[in-house]
């Protein structure tokens, strides 16, 4: 993206926060959660520029639960929830998806278990949310958004981190923790979005509006240059067991819509048979991850 790019792109985004609604205005009843790819495909190309060359990754910490939080019904097996933030590179710049978390919010989700957490990892992550261009999260939840609020680097960031309304409705009004809590002042900071379906985020980027998880989830969608496709769900499934089995989490700790959810993952479904050539990645699949990367389709590092 060059300079004028991004600059487009900002005005887009501010134009679009000018025409939201007061988080007071009640709402009408949303109706059932679909989406179509056609659409997404579309948005992506509304942005002009080039598109990215390829999507990094890292895993910056672990959380070791059985495989049956995940998937419901599933075996009670180890399994790893990896913790992980992603990397869209384009010739001169980035565009990073999710932002990583501090020891402290880490250890929120350990309850009380040490688990694996990787400083290195994450002193990376802040060097890439520093150097990127634009800051998206796929949700609203701690390791997803806490390094670019509970972080020393938000005053930096925060101008340049895209969050929507709904994401923004949660962190001050009832965040999952107190860490990630924002209060009137320092949401202004944040560039502010509301969409209906989909939204342009940069050349070969949009966002698919996917509350079900949380309020504000919302799936990426990336085409590159070579034209191979992704689509980032984020925690629409915590393991690719959830979308080929078409089956949500059974974890007792998180309250979502189970119907948009099971919508989600039904759709997801779908496309692996109409759409083989999407990559799909769910945030926390440890093992996807190893696979993808062996593939060549994810780089495992950041730039």
């Amino acid at each position: 993206m060059t300079k004028r790019l991004l600059a487009f792109a900002a005005l887009a985004l501010c134009a679009t926060a000018l025409r939201m609604t007061p988080l007071a205005q009640a709402q009408s009843a949303p109706a059932p959660w679909s989406a179509n790819l056609q659409d997404i495909r579309r948005a992506a190309g509304l942005i002009p520029g080039r598109r990215p060359l390829r999507v990094n990754f890292l895993k910056f910490a672990e959380s070791r639960r059985t495989k049956n939080f995940s998937v419901k019904g599933a075996p009670t097996l180890p399994s790893v929830q990896a913790r992980t933030a992603f990397q869209v590179v384009y010739p001169d710049g980035s565009v990073m998806v999710d932002a990583g978390m501090n020891l402290a919010v880490h250890k929120f989700f350990g309850r009380g278990t040490e688990e694996p957490y990787f400083p290195e990892a994450t002193k990376q992550i802040d060097q890439a949310l520093q150097k990127a261009r634009l800051i998206v999260a796929t949700h609203e939840h701690g390791d997803h958004v806490a390094g670019v609020i509970a972080s020393p680097l938000a005053g930096e960031l925060a101008p340049k981190t895209v969050l929507t309304r709904a994401q923004i409705q949660t962190l001050m009004t009832s965040p999952q923790m107190p860490d990630i809590r924002l209060n009137a002042e320092q949401a202004r900071r944040y560039v502010v979005v509301d969409y209906d379906t989909t939204f342009p985020l940069a050349p070969g980027m949009a966002l698919l509006k996917s509350a079900g998880h949380t309020p504000g989830s919302q799936m990426v969608y990336i085409v590159l240059e070579s034209g191979r496709e992704y689509l980032l769900i984020g925690d629409a499934t915590w393991h690719m067991d959830g979308v080929r089995d078409m089956i949500g989490k059974d974890a007792p700790w998180i309250t979502e819509d189970t119907a948009a959810v099971l919508a989600q993952l039904t759709w997801l479904n779908g496309l692996s048979r109409t759409e083989p050539g999407l990559v799909v990645v769910a945030s926390h699949d440890d093992e996807q991850h190893a696979a993808l990367i062996q593939r060549g389709v994810l780089t495992n590092r950041l730039e």
